[in-house]
């Protein structure tokens, strides 16, 4: 069972990735987290002194539970060239539950990666570690190496990255399944 604390924590966190994500962080104001997770103020400021604090709780939140998903979705593929490949489906599936919203921690990195050098670091933690998830998946692939691991992880992400981006801009998947016909071939 949950220490009151933290089920206060969670709401507060339930609440701010709804509206950061929604909304964006500029467009959500403390007090409408406030009311929407049904908290006292003094809740709020109890675990996050400030809001950007509440952001990077939710850039750390998020990041856990992005990893964990994607993950999951690797796992569920035996084959080391498909577990590759399932990346993009995985990003397909997510983009269409997210009704092609983007990335999180993109919009985040837009809205506030400048003002505070705390959750630019929290953001690019989350990039480098997609970058890292995406290298030991090249490697583990066999595929035919017409490019270095390196090279190969670099295509990768950056064509993950892109295709995200362009499937929020146009609202569907066809970019990020396109990407993944692509680095197919080279595997």
């Amino acid at each position: 069972m949950k220490q009151r604390g933290q089920v206060v924590i969670d709401k507060i966190l339930d609440t701010a990735e709804k509206l950061f994500y929604e909304q964006g962080y500029s467009n959500t104001g403390i007090n409408q987290i406030i009311s929407e997770s049904d908290i006292a103020k003094a809740s709020l400021y109890k675990h996050f002194e400030t809001k950007t604090d509440l952001l990077i709780a939710y850039i750390q939140r998020m990041h856990q539970l992005w990893f964990s998903r994607l993950e999951a979705s690797v796992n569920a593929v035996s084959d080391p060239k498909e577990k590759l490949l399932a990346i993009f489906d995985h990003h397909t599936k997510r983009q269409e539950i997210r009704q092609y919203g983007g990335c999180p921690f993109i919009k985040a990195n837009d809205e506030a990666g400048t003002s505070d050098p705390r959750v630019l670091a929290e953001i690019q933690a989350t990039k480098v570690h997609s970058k890292e998830f995406i290298k030991t998946l090249v490697i583990n692939s066999g595929h035919r190496h017409m490019l270095t691991d390196e090279d190969l992880t670099e295509m990768v992400y950056v064509m993950l990255e892109g295709s995200i981006v362009t499937a929020s801009v146009f609202k569907n998947p066809d970019e990020i399944q396109t990407a993944k016909k692509i680095i197919q071939k080279l595997i």
